[in-house]
């Protein structure tokens, strides 16, 4: 089992229970589904190992990768106007 991280600076991630709270996310996507599909047992292991495969994944990229890939992919959605259309590949002067 690993250790629990503490935060130690105001600038380290939320925790909720084991997990931070980017890491919490696949989890629970996973328990839901298994809520709907009737295989609630199996879903909260497929959702603990989709936790760890997540976390190898976010350890070895830089900060804010993910939330940059689903920008890039346009998951983000944003009425923003200083965050351009991510389908917008290329700008003109």
């Amino acid at each position: 089992m690993e250790p629990v991280a503490i935060p130690k600076t105001i600038d380290d991630p939320i925790h909720l229970l084991l997990w931070s709270a980017d890491e919490i996310v696949p989890f629970m996507v996973c328990m839901l589904t298994g809520m709907l599909i009737d295989q609630f047992i199996p879903a909260l292991a497929f959702g603990a190992i989709a936790v760890k495969f997540y976390r190898r994944f976010r350890d070895n990229r830089p900060d804010g990768y993910t939330l940059h890939a689903i920008y890039w992919l346009g998951l983000l959605p944003s009425k923003a106007i200083t965050i351009p259309n991510p389908f917008i590949r290329r700008f003109y002067p």
